[in-house]
């Protein structure tokens, strides 16, 4: 029985090939991540105050409105669409993605804030474009997003509390309609009852 018995089935060539291969390709895509990191890293800062510069041109009451706009509408935005991700109907794959979308629309302020706190060469160049170019768009952006994020959630908690009392106006109704249906079946029941009465008086007479 023993030496009936078969050998193990050995792996084969393209099964033991594809580990060294997942292997390399796993290092040269996190090879490729690291470099687009560190390019972007040293480039989008001052592209992104050079742009604010020129949608400012210096004029601090512009740094104020542009800095209120961008830090409102690019928080408020990416918070709604991020909660869109908390509907239980939702599947995994579908809030992945709402995610990165509201990321993605966050985009403006993430570049903003890593000019205002990053450490690198290009954060300081971004900071100095911005500090002479568009002094007062940092500040008002943070006092913009602080205001949006103060928003979402005190309207979050007044939807919360309109929809916990339309379900209790909801139920107070149900309950209503129920006490209705049977008072009008009680009222239903002795009306059927009162002429049995009447004619059994009939028969006795």
């Amino acid at each position: 029985m023993m030496g009936r018995m078969r050998p193990p089935a050995k792996e084969t060539p393209g099964k033991k090939g594809n580990w060294p291969a997942r292997i390399i390709f796993g290092a040269v895509a996190f090879l490729v991540l690291a470099i687009a990191y560190f390019a972007l890293a040293a480039v989008l800062p001052v592209w992104w105050a050079n742009v604010i510069r020129g949608q400012v041109h210096g004029d601090l009451g512009a740094g104020i409105l542009v800095g209120m706009f961008y830090g409102f509408v690019f928080t408020l935005v990416p918070l709604l669409v991020a909660w869109q991700a908390t509907h239980k109907k939702i599947s995994w794959p579908w809030k992945f993605l709402i995610l990165m979308a509201a990321v993605a629309l966050a985009t403006p302020n993430l570049l903003t804030a890593g000019i205002m706190f990053g450490t690198s060469q290009a954060s300081h160049n971004g900071q100095r474009i911005l500090g002479t170019e568009a002094t007062w768009f940092p500040l008002w952006t943070q006092i913009a997003a602080i205001a949006a994020v103060a928003v979402f959630v005190v309207g979050l908690i007044l939807w919360k509390i309109w929809r916990q009392r339309g379900r209790k106006v909801k139920a107070l109704k149900k309950a209503d309609a129920e006490r209705s249906l049977a008072a009008k079946a009680e009222e239903d029941r002795s009306a059927g009852t009162k002429p049995v009465a009447a004619d059994g008086q009939a028969d006795r007479g």
